[in-house]
């Protein structure tokens, strides 16, 4: 009797192989979308407790903390002799505002892409935002919703807080070079991955009118 062998031939298995990398491959793209999007949502909301935290700083000191430096194991980097910011472009002063969240090597506060959080504040006014808020202080940082700042969303804004994304500072976009070229103009817009026009930071600001409402709030100013 003629016995057949029952088990699979290499073309079957190669056949059976495609299919599940099909499947895995259709299963992959949907996961890491989810994952993106998740960490989306979670810098925004990172975002608004830092600034949460930065008023509530302000409301208890009169005064907002210099950013950190990757040499100021995140605390808060004045100049010693002048009390003025050694820089008003840094990061997050994660140990001075005690915020919880992963640090790196320098204690820099890490964003879900395991980036530093940064802070701009307003040097304007002699950097007295660091100092001494009064009545009658104007910021000078803007806002925009492109490089060229056709359109200003905020034109007074006293400190900025944002995430360079998943890309980090590897960028050639100009909306987002714009944000890391230490000036006082910053772009927030739309999430793009189009050529040469990728946007995926995240930032948040604190308002003239938020900072000066809650200082008064807490007896800051009169």
């Amino acid at each position: 009797m003629i016995r057949y062998d029952r088990g699979f031939s290499l073309v079957e298995m190669a056949i059976v192989l495609v299919i599940i990398g099909v499947l895995i491959g259709g299963l992959v793209t949907p996961f890491s979308t989810q994952l993106e999007a998740g960490k989306r949502k979670a810098v925004e909301s990172q975002l608004r407790d830092i600034n949460e935290a930065l008023v509530g700083f302000a409301a208890s000191t009169g005064r907002l903390p210099c950013p950190a430096t990757t040499a100021s194991n995140g605390l808060s980097a004045p100049n010693a002799a002048t009390l003025v910011c050694t820089g008003f472009d840094g990061y997050v002063p994660v140990r001075t505002l005690g915020l919880n969240g992963s640090v790196d090597a320098n204690d820099l506060l890490l964003d879900p892409w395991l980036n530093p959080v940064r802070y701009r504040l307003s040097s304007s006014n002699g950097g007295a935002y660091a100092s001494n808020i009064t009545l009658g202080m104007v910021p000078d940082i803007r806002t925009c919703a492109d490089s060229a700042c056709v359109t200003v969303l905020a034109d007074t804004v006293v400190a900025v807080v944002y995430s360079t994304g998943d890309d980090g500072t590897a960028t050639t976009s100009a909306d987002q070079l714009e944000n890391l070229d230490g000036d006082t103009t910053f772009v927030k817009r739309g999430f793009s991955e189009a050529t040469g026009a990728e946007f995926d930071d995240h930032l948040v600001w604190i308002s003239p009118n938020t900072l000066t409402y809650q200082l008064v709030r807490a007896g800051q100013l009169n």
